[in-house]
């Protein structure tokens, strides 16, 4: 790991709060990468090139500086990572002076330079990982036995049955715009992401769970099940989401969960990918993007998919051969009576159950449901005239 400018004058100005003292930070070829006193940057230091070579302290006093090209009066030591000499520190001032600091620093910046490391370790996997999510749900992958073998490298067991979730988060952009000035949104935006993903990643923490993040709304997990039975599978993730409740409450986050059917391969997984982009989808439309978290399991819309895989004209053939009236506008355009019919249909045809969850008389359910027919032409009552509604408003 090469000690770059960005790592070096954090340390620097991390431990020069500490020390109160001037404190320099060379590469592995002796250029200064960070420095309390800014001209310095990028200039040479000799006294480090002999560090470097001899792998020992060097101390320079006032009387040796002019022997030394870019050098001053101090202490400098070698800096290890891995075992491996990575360059130099630095503390100005006369070696009897600074000298009791010297270790205390060396010890200082070899351990946040090895917390560095580790967490750009650590970011490289995160994104090895997320390309392999990427290339399977996009398809775009050279051969089956390449991307087994990538699986293998990252640790993952391809052979293991998996379904696609897709979490969308919401809330993210309102909550910055009402609590934060315009200055300081970005970086509470990323503050709450971030958030939210650790917590993603704490409940779906099953090592053979692939999870993806690559900056929008929406994260992709592809999970790994125990079982083929839908129930059973749906159950478990039901689990797992019961714990990601209570962490999104915290954070005052909403979201909803698209799970796609489960298929074999790694086209498979691209398909169960789509259903649950899909699910989502024709959540937000038929029931508005909800603040409460809900999970959509794609087998259980098949007719809504269905209807949402027709294409446009052949959608506007049926409307026309199964609209008898005019009126029909009129209908889909009044509020009261679509959200009475969407009832009527999730109470099964049953009035009595639909005037109960609408918190109004039966007699007016009915007078509604004949309003629809006068507009419509069509029946809610008879079975093969309310399938048609159905149809017609998941199509509009």
């Amino acid at each position: 790991m090469d000690i770059t400018h960005e790592y070096a004058q954090d340390i620097v100005d991390k431990t020069m709060k500490i020390l109160g003292k001037n404190i320099n930070i060379m590469n592995s070829k002796g250029i200064i990468v960070g420095s309390g006193d800014k001209k310095r940057i990028s200039n040479y230091h000799q006294g480090a090139e002999k560090v470097i070579k001899s792998g020992k302290p060097l101390e320079i006093s006032s009387d040796d500086v002019q022997g030394l090209e870019g050098s001053k009066p101090g202490v400098n030591l070698p800096i290890y990572l891995n075992e491996k000499l990575v360059g130099v520190v630095g503390i100005t001032g006369e070696p009897e002076e600074v000298r009791p600091f010297g270790q205390l620093l060396k010890m200082s910046v070899e351990t946040m330079l090895t917390q560095a490391f580790l967490a750009e370790q650590l970011n490289m996997e995160r994104n090895a990982k997320e390309f392999f999510v990427d290339d399977i749900i996009s398809g775009k992958f050279e051969s089956m036995d390449r991307l087994l073998s990538r699986g293998k490298v990252l640790g993952y067991d391809m052979n293991l049955k998996r379904v696609s979730l897709v979490l969308r988060l919401y809330d993210f952009k309102e909550d910055c715009l009402r609590k934060v000035d315009d200055d300081d949104q970005y970086i509470h935006l990323q503050r709450r992401r971030e958030l939210a993903l650790r917590a993603i990643r704490n409940c779906f923490f099953d090592p053979q769970n692939l999870i993806s993040y690559k900056g929008s709304d929406d994260i992709v997990i592809l999970y790994k099940i125990d079982s083929s039975n839908y129930v059973d599978f749906k159950n478990e993730i039901i689990e797992d989401v019961k714990i990601l409740e209570k962490e999104m409450k915290r954070l005052k986050l909403g979201f909803c969960i698209g799970i796609g059917s489960l298929y074999s391969g790694f086209d498979g997984l691209k398909k169960s990918y789509k259903e649950a982009v899909m699910a989502i989808k024709i959540r937000e439309v038929t029931n508005g993007k909800h603040k409460r978290n809900c999970l959509v399991f794609a087998w259980e819309l098949c007719l809504e998919m269905l209807i949402y895989s027709v294409p446009e004209s052949i959608a506007e053939t049926y409307k026309k051969q199964v609209i008898t009236k005019n009126s029909y506008k009129n209908f889909i355009s009044n509020r009261k009576l679509v959200s009475t019919l969407k009832i009527f249909f999730e109470s099964n045809l049953n009035t009595s159950c639909a005037a109960k969850l609408l918190n109004i008389t039966r007699n007016t359910i009915n007078n509604r449901l004949e309003k629809i027919k006068e507009l419509t032409g069509l029946d809610p009552k008879n079975f093969d005239d309310a399938v048609r509604l159905k149809i017609l408003m998941l199509m509009k």
